[in-house]
């Protein structure tokens, strides 16, 4: 347009705009930058503004931008808050000045007689400022949802941090105390719910000769073993050291016992292999159930004995009688 109306020095300004906004767009594309950018392109506006008003006087509106950016620069989502106010400040300083110090028919560069070419500018300008409009807007709405996701994600981040054990992945224990509440509070008042804790047979031994690195891997893999049999609805964690606890709600103490069962038997088949020396790893259970009435401490100490007995009693096994 600029070259149409050969105005030399808007050529050249529009010329390097292209090549910013482009620069821009690529800056963007590649996930960097943020609002840092946004504001370049609103000052990029301002300027442009200031140009075409110096060059050309008021006649063709571009005066009208000092305005339209303000609202622009406060749409851009920032946690600088001061920012906007100061590119508000330098636009709306622009536009005061040029108001007081140039008359509306003032001496400039360029003057259009033709009517007609004026108002083709002020569309033109009508038309890009909406397009300004917009575009802050729809990047506000981007920008806000976006870092909403971000808020919403890193929320459940810490949610899934402060609830599982880092090593294992399961539950930790106060994690697994709410599941407890929630499974105790949930159930209907007639059923009844089964609690089991297991314990890794000889894991002190395990660690003393191997090292701890070895007794890590033999954590995660029983872990795995829990994550992947453990019965819809019901829920695993590492209790404490090389014990686990496990709930299953709505179940017999026969459906606890044949989940023990899975673990056993997928633990006897399992070899670990280490520097050439293999080994085995078993695991004793002890498994109790509950009602809602239920003390959930009485349902773990149950649980809890019936798992020394088991130690007591040879090990390798799972136990679920008095």
């Amino acid at each position: 347009m600029f070259y149409i109306l050969q105005v030399k020095e808007l050529v050249i300004f529009n010329i390097f705009s292209v090549l910013f906004y482009f620069t821009l767009f690529v800056v963007i594309r590649l996930g960097k930058g943020g609002a840092a950018l946004l504001y370049l392109a609103d000052i990029e506006v301002i300027a442009h503004a200031a140009f075409a008003t110096h060059f050309l006087g008021w006649q063709p509106d571009f005066a009208m931008f000092f305005i339209l950016i303000i609202p622009a620069t406060f749409l851009t989502y920032t946690q600088k808050i001061y920012i906007p106010f100061i590119i508000s400040a330098v636009s709306m300083g622009l536009f005061l000045y040029y108001k007081i110090t140039m008359d509306y028919n003032a001496d400039v560069k360029y003057v259009f007689e033709d009517n007609d070419v004026i108002k083709a500018i002020q569309i033109t300008n009508a038309v890009i400022g909406v397009f300004v409009m917009m575009v802050a807007g729809v990047s506000n709405i981007f920008i806000r949802e976006y870092k909403e996701f971000q808020l919403v994600d890193q929320r459940e981040e810490f949610k899934e941090q402060a609830s599982k054990d880092p090593l294992t992945h399961l539950f930790n224990r106060r994690a697994m105390n709410e599941n407890i509440r929630a499974i105790r509070r949930d159930c209907p008042p007639r059923s009844q719910y089964v609690i089991g804790i297991g314990d890794i047979d000889n894991f002190k031994r395990i660690n003393d000769t191997y090292g701890h690195d070895v007794g890590d891997k033999v954590l995660v893999y029983v872990s795995n073993q829990f994550i992947n049999f453990i019965p819809d609805g019901g829920y695993a964690a590492r209790w404490g050291g090389e014990e686990f606890l496990f709930v299953i709600p709505n179940a017999s103490i026969e459906k606890g016992v044949a989940f023990t069962d899975q673990i056993h038997k997928m633990l006897r088949s399992h070899v670990f292999e280490i520097d050439d020396v293999e080994f085995g790893v078993t695991m004793t259970f002890g498994v109790s159930k509950g009602i809602p009435v239920d003390k959930i401490d009485n349902v773990i100490t149950t649980a809890d004995k019936r798992l020394y007995k088991g130690k007591n009693n040879g090990k390798n096994h799972t136990e679920y009688t008095d």
